[in-house]
């Protein structure tokens, strides 16, 4: 048998086997197409529902505005009327205000003072219900008494001090929800409807004559026994309809989009029958395309063995194959040939590429080497920075428990205690601050800021501490920038603070402030030790120092400078290094852009602080604090300033003393186990009996989110561990953190 023979052979057992899951698969297409027309029609459904919610949940938030209205709380009808009316968005939010027994009040559609009609029985039930489960409620269509019209209304509790029982309304006329579901695109031939719990039209955009009349009873009653679904029920011209419906969540009416059966079914179909009849062009084809390459592939193999012969005959591979070349005239040979010829090419390639994928995977592992280097220096830092104010602290501990250590001892040991813990609460701030950094999670509160004076205030600062013994000359001209000042303190206090390192005792540190055309430039130049050539260029990366000395003198991290370039860089400005070499000293130019003049004048002016506000001052003071040395050492500190101290370790406990001691002061870890913190506030907002104490969180968690988080819990004031107590200085005066 010939080898076309075998081709048409094998042509006929693929093409049978697919011709037979060809109809498989048209007929899951039919279902899958019919599926998917139907689920699109439920998310309309949906869709529509969520637009129905959306305005009445914005005529609810109104309602509640309006509820705490100053003018009803005192009474004045003539204001509340007013105000009222100012808020009357027509037939789409008409207002009306009830007593408890449901009779009118005020309805902005007549004036203040007409009179309005009593109250049907209906609504005396539906605002007794309102203000007894005090839950808005949305109504059926009804008929408004006073314009006799069609129309429907969302009620919500009015909760006021004095005792009386109001509740406030807003009603829509039908065609506000025509308008508003209108809105949601649809094809022509879909109808969207709405439908009350009675089964009759609120809205219908395609026949707004039907507002009113009764649905199609089998979508009503199949809405009746479930929340969502999809029913085939002829429409009321009688035509065949498939009918989608959701309850809308917040008001329970049913939503429901109707498509003609036909429809449906049609798209189905014209997508089956253009997929089968591509399906059969494709089988054609190939057939065709089988056929003639396999006339093509006899004529190739029949030419490749004449040249096989041709090359088993005669000499080299060469000479052979360009006597191929040159009397064969077969076109699939010669790119048989090239094929070779390229193959090898590509083998080339590929073992070059290969090669260079070895050498990148030799320099990868090289930087991963260096990095687990970096990170393994950075941890024997951190071990050595870490554990010695570990030990200064441990010590002074121990001396204050030796009886007979002299006052002046237990004093310095005192100091050492301070001083050591600031130290740690550093290390740790930093640490944050490299990692919200590297995050993006920093936010920086930009306003003006003079920066001469920011560098006096570092300066100062380091005088005091009594760290400065160099020669230190400043000239700070006048120059406005618009940045967070506390972050611009911390790049300042990092750049002097390197120089102050790394400059021996009787060295010259000489910081100059210039104010240019576009920016304000700060130069800080020292006479010390200098950059090594080959540090410059990863100065300023993470973890990167100097050569360091066995008992690390300097001490440090290695992460100031990365701290300085991304903060400089987070305020729009640069900062840059020099250095002649090794003991040649170095220098640091920071660049920020400068305010222009007018802007410095208003800075000046918007510069000045609000005044407090105060509060009465604390005298008892509630801690719930689960760690017990913590909170015996904050207890203590408490207690020897002179406050009356309660203690608990749980969030049941510390409740129950607010609630039996009333304290005029809570502070209340946020990390306590079972009931947590942000629990504790809400429980105590709640309960009349604690609503007004003074709530402080305490928490291990100190960015900005975290603080948002706890006066959105209904704390007063948010701190970090760990707690400096002059930080509560403040709170415990009277006066508000904010």
């Amino acid at each position: 048998m010939r080898l076309r023979a075998y081709l048409l052979i094998m042509i006929g057992a693929i093409i049978l086997p697919i011709s037979l899951f060809a109809a498989i698969a048209l007929q899951t297409l039919l279902s899958s197409e019919r599926e998917a027309a139907l689920q699109a029609l439920g998310q309309s459904a949906a869709a529509t529902a969520l637009l129905v919610d959306r305005e009445l949940s914005s005529a609810e938030a109104a309602l509640h505005v309006l509820a705490r209205s100053p003018q009803l709380a005192q009474g004045d009808m003539a204001g509340f009327y007013a105000h009222a009316k100012s808020t009357d968005r027509g037939d789409g939010g008409r207002i009306i205000l009830f007593d408890g027994g449901g009779q009118q009040l005020i309805n902005t559609v007549v004036p203040l003072g007409s009179k309005l009609p009593p109250a049907r029985d209906e609504v005396r039930a539906r605002i007794r219900q309102v203000i007894a489960t005090r839950k808005t409620m949305v109504s059926d269509l009804i008929t408004g008494p006073l314009q006799k019209k069609p129309v429907t209304a969302i009620t919500v509790p009015v909760p006021l001090l004095g005792g009386e029982r109001y509740a406030l309304g807003s009603v829509f006329s039908p065609d506000y929800f025509a308008t508003a579901i209108s809105h949601h695109p649809v094809p022509p031939s879909w109808t969207l409807s709405v439908i009350d719990h009675n089964g009759r039209f609120i809205a219908r955009p395609s026949e707004p004559a039907r507002l009113g009349e009764s649905a199609n009873p089998g979508l009503v009653k199949a809405a009746a026994d479930a929340d969502q679904g999809l029913i085939r029920y002829p429409t009321h011209d009688g035509v065949d309809a498939y009918h989608a419906f959701v309850h809308s969540p917040m008001s329970g009416w049913t939503i429901a989009v109707a498509v003609p059966a036909s429809e449906i079914e049609g798209a189905a179909r014209h997508a089956v029958m253009l997929a089968g009849g591509g399906m059969l062009v494709a089988l054609l084809c190939a057939a065709l395309a089988a056929v003639f390459f396999g006339r093509r592939l006899a004529a190739a193999i029949g030419g490749a063995a004449r040249a096989a012969t041709r090359l088993s005959e005669g000499g080299g591979l060469a000479s052979a194959s360009a006597a191929a070349a040159a009397s064969s005239g077969i076109a699939e040979f010669d790119a048989l040939q090239r094929s070779i010829g390229e193959a090898g090419i590509k083998l080339a390639r590929s073992e070059t590429e290969r090669a260079s994928l070895l050498q990148r995977e030799q320099q990868a592992r090289k930087l991963a080497e260096a990095q687990v280097r970096i990170r393994d220096d950075f941890l024997a830092m951190l071990s050595h920075e870490l554990r010695n104010p570990l030990s200064g602290i441990l010590g002074a501990a121990q001396l204050l428990r030796i009886e007979n250590a002299n006052p002046v001892q237990k004093r310095h040991a005192q100091d050492i205690l301070l001083r050591q813990g600031k130290h740690l609460t550093r290390i740790v701030d930093d640490l944050l601050d490299l990692a919200r950094l590297a995050r993006g999670k920093v936010r920086l509160d930009m306003r003006p800021v003079e920066l001469a004076s920011v560098v006096e205030s570092v300066v100062d600062a380091l005088r005091m501490a009594g760290r400065i013994e160099q020669q230190l000359d400043c000239r700070l001209a006048p120059a406005w920038v618009l940045g967070d000042r506390t972050r611009i303190e911390q790049v300042v206090g990092n750049l002097v603070t390197n120089a102050l390192k790394y400059t021996p005792a009787q060295g010259r540190i000489e910081i100059e402030l210039k104010a240019g055309e576009d920016e304000a430039c700060l130069v800080v130049h020292d006479s010390g030790v200098g950059i090594a050539p080959e540090l410059m260029p990863t100065l300023f990366e993470t973890f990167v120092q100097g050569a360091v000395s066995l008992d690390r003198a300097q001490g440090g991290l290695g992460i100031g400078l990365s701290l300085v370039r991304s903060l400089v860089t987070l305020h729009g400005g640069t900062v840059t290094a020099a250095s002649e070499g090794n003991g040649k000293g170095s220098t640091f130019t920071l660049c920020l852009p400068l305010l222009k003049e007018g802007a410095q004048t208003a800075a000046v002016v918007e510069s000045a602080p609000p005044a407090a506000a105060s509060e009465s001052a604390v005298s008892t003071v509630l801690l719930i604090e689960d760690n017990n040395d913590a909170r015996h050492m904050l207890s203590a500190q408490l207690s020897a300033a002179g406050y009356q101290v309660f203690e608990a370790d749980n969030g049941v406990d510390g409740i129950a003393l607010a609630r039996r001691e009333r304290p005029d002061l809570a502070i209340v870890d946020i990390g306590l186990p079972g009931m947590n913190g942000y629990q504790i506030a809400a429980r105590l907002r709640r309960d009349p009996d604690t609503r007004m104490l003074r709530l402080v969180a305490l928490t291990g968690y100190g960015q900005e989110a975290d603080r948002q988080l706890a006066l959105n819990a209904g704390f007063d004031a948010h701190f970090a561990k760990p707690l400096q107590f002059e930080s509560l200085a403040d709170i415990l005066a009277g006066v508000s953190s904010d």
